[in-house]
């Protein structure tokens, strides 16, 4: 009886520490699904006081547009998506934080300029929106929603991330004008 009892204590703690180990990699990918601790989300992208590097890309009108329209006013610049929940979250907010901090909203989608027509109209932005491609998005270095960059009035990257909430954006607006 003694050796069937040290057998299977054995067996057991075999099975717990890779259990233990399992929890404690699920509980952190479940903590940077629901509470947006994504530090290597934001650790991607232009760095921190890099310019931004020039990228064209188009409007929704169809005529293109360059990151070096950025230069002489600070701006704040909003990857979103129409299928994205966080982005219609914080959309609202979005044109009159950034005039309230005086910097200038530029809204980028990823997505088909027809969904892209039917999102904006639905919520109302008269605002300019650009469409991103994925080359464009490569230059940029974004790959999620809302993902934002505050950018100064010399092209320079002042704060990046993903953003999900009107605080957020509004410490990036005035990271755009602490220049």
């Amino acid at each position: 009886m003694n050796t069937f009892f040290w057998i299977s204590y054995s067996i057991l703690w075999l099975l717990v520490v890779p259990l233990v180990i399992l929890n404690l990699v699920l509980f952190r990918q479940l903590g940077i699904m629901v509470m947006g601790t994504a530090r290597g989300v934001n650790q991607s992208g232009i760095p921190v006081g890099k310019k931004i590097p020039e990228a064209v890309t188009t409007k929704l009108q169809g005529t293109e547009w360059s990151t070096s329209e950025l230069m002489g006013m600070p701006s704040l610049m909003l990857f979103g998506s129409p299928t994205c929940k966080e982005c219609a979250d914080i959309l609202p907010d979005f044109k009159r934080i950034a005039e309230k901090n005086n910097v200038k909203p530029v809204l980028l989608l990823f997505s088909s300029v027809d969904l892209a027509s039917d999102y904006i109209r639905k919520i109302a932005y008269e605002d300019e929106v650009l469409i991103v491609s994925s080359e464009f998005a490569n230059h940029l270095d974004v790959q999620v929603t809302p993902y934002a960059y505050a950018v100064d009035t010399n092209g320079v990257i002042r704060h990046k991330g993903l953003v999900n909430s009107r605080e957020q954006l509004e410490a990036y607006a005035k990271a755009a004008r602490a220049s």
